[in-house]
């Protein structure tokens, strides 16, 4: 499956609206499109920067966002399922997904998609079973694992979403 893929650059007046998946995105004020690109002082904070950019992003277009960073209890971490989940969302089809967020300032060491191997899916899946087995009255019967890549700066940036990835 091909990914959406958009580039976009810092929020100015003249900055057309781009679109993801058919649905419009990066809109607001300008100062909302501003503070959506602002982007942390420390290479370690690039991840959450693309998470944050990623979360608005699908906010947008119709997600609602149910949690962020969400790690298994103490006790039951063990070797094959710990980890984190990045972003647990409801689609606009009211479907859970469960996104991988993968971030980048460039691509010289590859893309961000590259760093997804056999193990992480295998990793991403066993944390969203245990996700849902955690919650009884979830009424979700299935899920997918969507993986989104961020590539660039502040400054201009590319979005690329793969659904169901695993």
């Amino acid at each position: 499956m091909t990914p959406a893929r958009i580039t976009a650059r810092a929020a100015t007046r003249s900055a057309p609206n781009r679109s993801l998946l058919g649905r419009t995105q990066l809109q607001g004020t300008r100062s909302q499109r501003t503070q959506l690109h602002k982007t942390p002082p420390r290479a370690h904070s690039v991840g959450r920067w693309g998470e944050e950019l990623t979360a608005r992003i699908l906010e947008t277009n119709g997600y609602r966002i149910l949690e962020r960073n969400w790690r298994p209890p103490a006790g039951l971490e063990h070797e094959q399922i710990r980890g984190e989940l990045d972003l647990i969302a409801i689609d606009p089809e009211d479907e859970l997904v469960f996104v991988e967020v993968k971030t980048r300032s460039s691509e010289d060491f590859g893309h961000p998609f590259a760093s997804i191997d056999r193990d992480k899916a295998r990793r991403t899946r066993s944390l969203a079973i245990l996700w849902c087995r955690l919650r009884e009255n979830l009424d979700f019967p299935r899920f997918r694992i969507d993986a989104i890549a961020v590539t660039g700066t502040c400054e201009t940036f590319t979005f690329e979403h793969l659904k169901a990835v695993a």
